[in-house]
């Protein structure tokens, strides 16, 4: 009787197949989201290296300061005050042309004698601040300027957030979705705010507003306006208390009508003059952090308000471009291995 040995082992697998097929594996590029981390540091060291934060809240301070002030009522205001005080000095000019003046009043002589560099220079500041009322609603128009750093440094930080956590995503072979949304957003919000903000329009308004009132938001000017005022203030008072008086008396047939009317406007015409005039003195500072801010990219070849609204949008179409970047990924070892773990 004959037996059927017995099959020992198995047959090996790798005899009936000689080649296997293996799921590839997946390759994420991770270098978009280097790029995004440091496109999120340079947004967030932007404003800090430049001074931006505290710059941008003292501009936001002098626009508000002076808001009351560069208004065609506020303008026309003035320049009537000017009128009045044009009127009294011509009656006081002619009374002194056609006789002896009554007495001796040396503070109505100085105010006669520097009234025309007065009017001259307060009318200088009048037209300085007239002539950029359309520019600078144009800068008052626009989102607060305290907020400017912080819409370029909160976007940065959530950049980088984005950037490390997408790049150490995908190099575990994970397409890091979620990371890719929250760069996109970020750099949405980026490409938005220019828009939103009205800094395109606020960008060429900047400079004509810094020209036109450079002149006068210096502290020389500004105390030799209040010296203006030392004289007007000691030529009311003579005028009032002597002179008038006086010149009535001794010309009953002069017309003394502009010093009546500058003697009735006298108290709301220097209360307004001396708000001006303070609101430039307190802003002095302000005003030179402003042109401070506005210098930072002057090597670069521009200044720093016309390409504001550029130092969001370029940024923020590169990172929303960065973001979206490899959403379909690449594999490789797709190949087939034979039986000793190569690749075919």
């Amino acid at each position: 009787m004959t037996t059927v040995p017995a099959f020992s082992e198995l047959p090996a697998y790798s005899e009936f197949v000689s080649q296997i097929e293996r799921a590839p594996d997946r390759v994420v590029a991770r270098w978009p989201f280097a790029v995004l981390a440091a496109l999120g540091v340079l947004l967030v060291a932007a404003p800090i290296v430049t001074g931006m934060f505290p710059r941008s809240v003292q501009s936001e301070a002098m626009i508000d300061n002076f808001a009351p002030y560069v208004t065609g009522q506020s303008i026309d205001g003035y320049r009537s005050d000017l009128r009045v005080l044009d009127a009294a000095h011509a009656n006081i000019v002619a009374v002194q042309s056609t006789s002896p003046p009554p007495g001796e009043y040396p503070r109505v002589d100085q105010f006669v004698r520097d009234y025309p560099g007065i009017r001259s220079d307060i009318s200088g500041m009048l037209d300085a601040i007239d002539n950029n009322r359309g520019n600078y609603q144009k800068l008052s128009s626009t989102a607060p300027f305290g907020t400017l750093p912080w819409l370029l440094a909160l976007p940065g930080l959530v950049l980088i957030g984005a950037g490390v956590f997408g790049f150490r995503a995908a190099g575990r072979g994970s397409r890091a979705t979620a990371w890719r949304a929250v760069g996109a957003l970020a750099g949405l919000a980026l490409v938005v705010t220019p828009f939103a903000a009205g800094l395109f329009a606020a960008g060429p308004a900047a400079q004509p507003v810094l020209d036109g009132f450079a002149p006068i938001l210096t502290t020389e000017h500004v105390r030799r306006v209040q010296g203006y005022f030392v004289t007007l203030v000691a030529a009311d008072g003579e005028l009032n208390s002597r002179y008038a008086g006086a010149a009535r008396a001794a010309r009953p047939d002069a017309d003394l009508s502009g010093i009546t009317a500058l003697e009735n406007r006298w108290q709301p015409m220097t209360s307004r003059f001396a708000a001006l005039v303070g609101t430039m003195n307190d802003n002095v500072g302000n005003f030179h952090a402003v042109e401070a801010l506005n210098d930072v990219t002057r090597p670069l070849g521009f200044t720093a308000f016309r390409g504001l609204a550029w130092g969001f949008l370029i940024p923020g179409a590169l990172v929303t471009g960065l973001a979206l970047i490899g959403l379909r990924p690449s594999r490789t070892g797709s190949g087939r291995s034979d039986s000793t773990g190569g690749t075919a």
